[in-house]
């Protein structure tokens, strides 16, 4: 389970399942993922249905993000994806986040997706990562660049047509190199 100073990035509980429909309810929070439609609380927890899955089928993934001081509370979630929804990108690896709007601005998607990026590079050996933005997304944009990530080609989401950019970083860019075996 990674740490950062502020954050744990743990398991998925069942208790998180509200808290998580009530961000993906969030049209603010939603604006910039897939159609920008919120969820209903029958397709967020299909999604976290979906990011457990990948856990399982894929040995990593989505980290539920919750406070040091609250463990209980989930924020959101921040973490390593397929993005199999944009097949031009594959075979990649995504770094995301999806954060509730009281965590915003509080610099914890950055110190979340760093732990990400460690854990991605260190831990699981990967040569590369992507983050998959919404060119409008200033907010994610600026993650990207504070984690050292460079703007890629452009994509066009094969569902909504929604124009997206792939944000791109090497283990060697990132810093990181694998552990030893």
């Amino acid at each position: 389970m990674p740490t950062t100073e502020r954050l744990v990035l743990r398991s998925w509980r069942p208790s998180d399942r509200a808290p998580f429909a009530r961000l993906n309810a969030d049209p603010e929070v939603m604006r910039f993922v897939g159609d920008g439609a919120p969820l209903t609380r029958t397709q967020s927890d299909a999604l976290l249905d979906a990011v457990e899955a990948h856990w399982h089928e894929h040995r990593f993934g989505l980290w539920c993000a919750a406070a040091r001081d609250e463990l209980d509370v989930c924020l959101g979630f921040v973490g390593l994806a397929v993005p199999s929804f944009l097949p031009a990108v594959l075979p990649a690896v995504e770094v995301g986040w999806r954060l509730a709007r009281p965590a915003w601005g509080r610099g914890l998607a950055t110190e979340g997706a760093r732990a990400s990026l460690r854990h991605a590079f260190q831990g699981l050996g990967l040569q590369a990562l992507i983050s998959i933005i919404d060119p409008a997304n200033e907010r994610s944009i600026r993650v990207a660049e504070k984690l050292g990530m460079r703007r890629g080609p452009h994509h066009l989401h094969p569902r909504t047509g929604r124009r997206l950019v792939a944000y791109e970083i090497s283990s060697h860019d990132a810093g990181f190199s694998p552990e030893p075996s």
